[in-house]
């Protein structure tokens, strides 16, 4: 186009995002060149099924079979990857880093399992690795922490990050329907995978953990030291309590610093903070904004000491929303290139901000329920062990439910207290005469 510096686009991965990555670049370049002052060209597509990148209406001139075609091309400036994994998705990935190219990518496992190594790799070579789309993909919310929030010490940050278990929960809280029900409902209506269990098991929120707690808090992790639980135990008799309580129950990710971050030293190693890093379902009071976010919807909610409570809130994955935040780092990118500069500018910190905290030493308020024979002395035995251990109770309420005659549910609100405590006290509690089947523990977030 007259006027504007053409910016050659490399795109591998044809699938539901990469197509509408290309859509978008395609139907949007006049757009996108009047409000840049760039022409993003999509040079070339890379996709192991050619008849697929060709029904996304790219010339198939510009479509390759083998991602390694792309780097030949001198006019690719900017490789986007979106067949996500972590196999050949970090082999292109180098690759492109390699070769000299800055790297767009929606891929929060490689990121969350990979990140310092490709970050550091993507330093040296002076290249950009953005990844905007990795979390929460529809929402603006990796650039708010990098630039508009850029001058904050966070003290906690608070997410819906997974739609299927968002939707998932919402539809059990509304309908009364088992875990089972909402989730094939959940598949019909395409919020679920026919495999659903990296959402449900928590490990696709914990990816997304992993990347914010590096972006907001300096602090990589070793993935597989995250806790995560995912809500395939969820019961539909805790939604149906949580209601009775003034509770609603979401999965969320948590990041909080032990520490208020303003008592601690500035910059990454300076200080001995620690810092806990969890995915678990939740209890949140129906007046919290997180609350109220219902169906396949994603939020988010930061606390800076400079500008207090932010909430982020919109579509966290999907075909367009996704896209959109690729080609929002596509443009970044290209103007770093050619307007100078370094685009977004973040790489991993030599050391970390915090240490990782064990969660035996989280302290929150905790849910408790106890199936149990119903006869004398069962309260008196429970709030004992507990009472023992440090633990202590704000509420304790009895429901007959749906149990059969001489079983009830009792279940027990604590004060704020150490979860290694709780643990302790389920353990002990768990053995009794009493109890029929396990305790269940929910964390209350406030």
């Amino acid at each position: 186009m007259a006027g504007e510096k053409t910016c050659g686009i490399g795109l591998i991965g044809a699938g539901i995002v990469g197509g509408g990555v290309a859509e978008l670049l395609m139907t949007r370049r006049e757009l996108l060149a009047r409000r840049t002052g760039l022409d993003l060209e999509l040079t070339a597509v890379a996709d192991v099924d050619v008849e697929r990148a060709a029904a996304m209406g790219v010339p198939r001139d510009r479509i390759v079979s083998d991602y390694r075609r792309l780097f030949d091309n001198p006019d690719i400036k900017v490789v986007v990857e979106l067949i996500g994994g972590t196999g050949v998705a970090a082999e292109a990935v180098m690759a492109a880093i390699d070769a000299g190219r800055h790297v767009v990518t929606a891929n929060k496992a490689l990121l969350a399992r990979r990140g310092r190594e490709i970050f550091a790799r993507a330093g040296k070579a002076g290249c950009i690795v953005a990844f905007e789309a990795a979390v929460a993909g529809g929402i603006p919310l990796l650039i708010s922490l990098r630039e508009g929030l850029i001058v904050n010490r966070f003290r906690s940050l608070l997410g819906i990050v997974n739609g299927t278990c968002n939707y998932i929960l919402s539809r059990m809280a509304a309908s009364g329907l088992s875990f089972a029900d909402c989730l094939a409902e959940a598949q019909r209506l395409g919020f679920a995978e026919a495999d659903p269990s990296a959402d449900i098991d928590g490990l696709d929120s914990g990816h997304k953990v992993a990347l914010l707690s590096a972006l907001a808090f300096e602090t990589w992790i070793d993935f597989s030291s995250l806790h995560i639980e995912g809500i395939q135990n969820v019961q539909d008799e805790d939604i149906r309590i949580a209601r009775d309580l003034g509770y609603t129950l979401k999965l969320l990710g948590v990041i909080r610093p032990e520490t208020p971050p303003e008592l601690a030293a500035d910059g990454p190693g300076g200080g001995t903070g620690r810092l806990f890093l969890s995915v678990h379902p939740s209890f949140l009071h129906d007046g919290d904004p997180l609350a109220g976010v219902s169906g396949s919807l994603n939020a988010v909610r930061t606390d800076g000491d400079a500008v207090m409570e932010s909430l982020f809130y919109g579509r966290g994955a999907g075909r367009y929303p996704t896209a959109s935040a690729v080609v929002s780092d596509i443009v970044a990118v290209a103007a770093a290139t050619f307007f100078g500069g370094r685009g977004p500018r973040w790489f991993p910190p030599e050391r970390n901000a915090y240490e990782l905290a064990p969660m035996a030493d989280y302290r929150t308020r905790y849910y408790l329920r106890f199936t149990v024979r119903d006869k004398p002395g069962v309260l008196g035995a429970i709030t004992t062990v507990l009472g023992r251990n440090g633990v202590s109770i704000a509420a304790a309420h009895q429901f007959e439910g749906n149990h059969p005659n001489g079983v009830a549910s009792v279940c027990i609100v604590s004060h704020t207290a150490r979860e290694g405590d709780i643990l302790t006290s389920l353990t002990e509690i768990g053995g009794m005469d009493f109890m029929q089947g396990n305790p269940a523990l929910i964390r209350i977030e406030e």
